[in-house]
């Protein structure tokens, strides 16, 4: 549970609900930018869960205690929990910006805490942004059974090298496409996705591809 209201009449920002079918509830985001991060968390396949404004956290900013919400908790399949703060990179240009977020970091670090801050740069990065925005599409409208790791693994032991046009020949685009949005199948998004871009099975759950 998120630990102050998130969404609300008020203010100049947008703010909305994200629905998770990882988490099998609406997410409250307050930005445009924190949007955009939640489609990386729900398309991780290393991401098993995170929260919103998880907890508040106090830490000492040289004169006085502050107080501190990180905008996310996030749960990875290796076991790992980390903070993550969603800033635009030219926000952090600023000193004092910059300086506080030195202060948190620190703090959490003595505390044993894992902490990343996220700007623009690495959210709305390129190709792989877009793939994950055509592929938000297939993973909420999956078919109800999609073809087992063993079954998929069955299907492809003819190809040297696999490619997406060949799963589109075996399972048609709704069964590949989702099976890439799932994680069942690894695609590099790094690369604008085509017929022609190859696909693999995972190596396993620690090392789920995590695209943040």
């Amino acid at each position: 549970m998120r630990v102050r209201k998130v969404v609300t009449r008020r203010g100049r920002h947008i703010r909305g609900y994200f629905p998770s079918k990882k988490l099998n509830r609406m997410v409250a985001w307050e930005s445009l930018l924190e949007k955009d991060t939640l489609l990386l968390m729900e398309l991780s396949p290393g991401v098993l869960s995170y929260q919103e404004q998880p907890e508040e956290i106090s830490y000492w900013d040289g004169q006085a205690m502050c107080g501190y919400v990180p905008d996310l908790r996030v749960n990875l399949c290796n076991e790992t929990s980390l903070l993550v703060e969603v800033k635009p990179a030219e926000e952090l240009e600023r000193p004092a910006v910059r300086t506080k977020y030195q202060q948190i970091a620190q703090h959490l670090l003595e505390q044993g805490e894992h902490f990343l801050i996220l700007t623009d740069q690495e959210i709305r990065l390129e190709p792989q942004y877009s793939n994950l925005c055509r592929l938000l599409y297939w993973y909420n409208h999956a078919p109800v059974r999609l073809p087992s790791a063993q079954e998929i693994g069955m299907q492809l032991k003819g190809f040297e090298q696999a490619t997406i046009q060949d799963c589109l020949d075996l399972f048609g685009a709704s069964v590949t496409y989702a099976l890439i949005a799932k994680g069942l199948l690894v695609a590099d998004l790094t690369q604008v996705l085509t017929p022609a871009s190859l696909v693999h099975l995972p190596e396993g759950g620690r090392h789920a591809a995590i695209y943040f």
